[in-house]
């Protein structure tokens, strides 16, 4: 194996390896010897790549940035609204499956000063996709597309903060986050065009012959 590809090998396992520390402990408590045991790499071969704490992090949120993109890039969603909240369920998924995703939330929330912020790896799209057709598709609603927006983008934040918690505020949410979740976007359906059909969490969707 080429020198380059080996050492293409390492970042990437640093980068998940780390990625899995930060969304599990924070910034503050995740430690470099904690990165470097769980990916199985010296602490010479992390310094090599990364020069400190802070450019690990940096490079998770850019990976979570980049794999948040994709999953709102994804094709088949339908237009408007209905498209929108089927992306948000699979943001969701995401957050909960995909630890650079949930790392990148994380340092996000905790204010971490980087040019890569989790949100706007996401929100643009949320506004673009409910402006589009908003008028002619829910005609004398009382939400606007940039009401509808900031409602969701409150209820994803809750929903992130909620799954990354262990304490008090995952036991004030009562349910499952995912059962609130799929709740909160059924409201916000409503609200928009009363009498639509309410979301389909993909993970309850039956599979092949069952």
């Amino acid at each position: 194996m080429a020198r380059q590809e080996r050492a293409e090998q390492t970042r990437r396992r640093l980068i998940e390896a780390a990625a899995a520390e930060f969304a599990a402990h924070g910034y503050a408590g995740t430690s470099l010897l904690g990165i470097v045991t769980s990916a199985g790499v010296t602490m010479g071969a992390l310094t090599f790549h990364f020069p400190s704490k802070s450019a690990v992090a940096d490079a998770v949120q850019e990976a979570g940035a980049a794999a948040t993109r994709e999953v709102m890039d994804g094709e088949g969603s339908a237009p408007g609204l209905q498209g929108v909240l089927d992306d948000t369920l699979a943001l969701a998924t995401a957050l909960e499956t995909t630890p650079s995703v949930r790392a990148a939330a994380r340092l996000t929330r905790e204010g971490r000063d980087t040019e890569t912020d989790w949100y706007s790896a996401w929100v643009p799209q949320v506004r673009e996709g409910l402006a589009r057709g908003w008028p002619e598709q829910h005609p004398g609603s009382a939400l606007t597309p940039v009401s509808a927006a900031a409602l969701l983008t409150y209820v994803v934040a809750g929903f992130e903060a909620t799954t990354s918690t262990r304490g008090a505020l995952r036991d004030a949410a009562g349910d499952d986050p995912r059962d609130e979740l799929v709740r909160a976007l059924d409201a916000l359906g409503a609200l928009a065009s009363p009498g639509k059909s309410p979301c389909r969490d993909p993970r309850s969707a039956p599979t092949a012959g069952g």
